[in-house]
């Protein structure tokens, strides 16, 4: 069943950027359903006895996009929800992402997060809608999946930067092949190409974060993680110092900007004349060498274990608000 619901939804998600691309600039989708799917497993397994049974009641009668009952019961299986819903009435695009500058001095909010329309903005009100027990059921499941979904997006480094579109317009060509080449053995792990649905010619910066790393890092199997991977992040949650758990999601999108800068976008043929909007520069084509490759994928592994943690910490200080 979950495997059914995974390439549905998955179906259902590629038609809302399809549409989407018509009329905006490309789906940023932080993680992808795997890299979202772990962080709310990790979350799932660190809730207390009371916030896990807050989570279950509020996921009893859960329903998808189109309004029919989903069958989902955990953090996990609705973490995705929020890129299910991309082009629909209950669409927020700009809630998934900080449009933090990567250049140039550091901005006041209002400039790239205009009315609180940003991912680090929403969430301490979705918290508290989520926190408040005489709202309707339906207002808090629906914050519950949002919550759920930006506390992901937030840890992935180019879902807090500016330049070129979080790297949305910065193709990949993976190491060892040019720029028509297509097929053959995937350049980073040797196998069959497209075994994991990314790394070939074309792909932006932005989906080789969201998508090719997290698979090189958990090694889902048709979209699906093994026990043991949700096993070892989630000791690897628990070994997470409390001060670095607990700090606020201002921190959190700082974090991920400071990643972009410094590691993610910090890439030959990548500088800030590429900028964003009408005029900006021509985007380049890059090639990514091994090394960039294993320390993105270490970096990924990490960021979905904090993320897993953080996001337990605040739904247990919302659904469970004991001393």
């Amino acid at each position: 069943m979950q495997r059914e619901r995974g390439a549905a939804a998955r179906a259902c998600l590629a038609l809302a950027c399809a549409l989407a691309g018509l009329l905006a600039p490309p789906c940023a989708l932080a993680w992808g359903p795997v890299g979202h799917q772990a962080v709310g497993a990790v979350a799932d397994a660190l809730l207390t006895a009371r916030s896990r049974a807050a989570v279950t009641e509020l996921l009893a009668d859960d329903r998808d996009r189109d309004g029919r009952y989903s069958g989902r019961h955990d953090l996990a299986e609705v973490a995705d929800w929020a890129d299910e819903i991309r082009g629909g009435p209950a669409d927020h695009p700009h809630w998934h992402y900080d449009n933090r500058p990567v250049c140039g001095p550091p901005a006041s909010r209002e400039r790239w997060c205009r009315d609180g329309d940003c991912a680090s903005a929403q969430l301490p009100a979705l918290l508290a809608v989520l926190a408040d027990t005489a709202r309707p059921r339906a207002e808090r499941n629906a914050a519950l999946k949002w919550v759920v979904h930006l506390v992901g997006d937030l840890h992935q480094p180019l879902h807090a930067a500016d330049l070129a579109e979080g790297g949305n317009r910065i193709r990949v060509i993976p190491h060892g092949k040019s720029g028509a080449d297509r097929g053959g053995a995937d350049p980073w792990t040797g196998g069959a190409g497209g075994r994991h649905g990314h790394g070939h010619s074309g792909e932006s910066l932005h989906a080789f974060w969201d998508t090719h790393l997290v698979n090189l890092a958990l090694h889902p199997n048709d979209g699906v993680l093994a026990d043991s991977a949700v096993a070892a992040l989630v000791q690897r949650a628990r070994a997470l110092g409390a001060d670095r758990v607990g700090a606020p999601p201002e921190r959190w999108a700082e974090e991920s900007n400071a990643i972009a800068r410094d590691f993610a976008l910090a890439i030959d043929g990548v500088d800030c004349t590429l900028g964003n909007g009408p005029g900006a520069g021509e985007a380049p084509r890059v090639r990514l060498s091994r090394a960039y490759v294993t320390r993105g994928r270490e970096i990924v592994e990490e960021r979905i274990a904090l993320a897993g943690a953080r996001l337990a910490r605040v739904l247990n200080a919302a659904l469970d608000p004991a001393p």
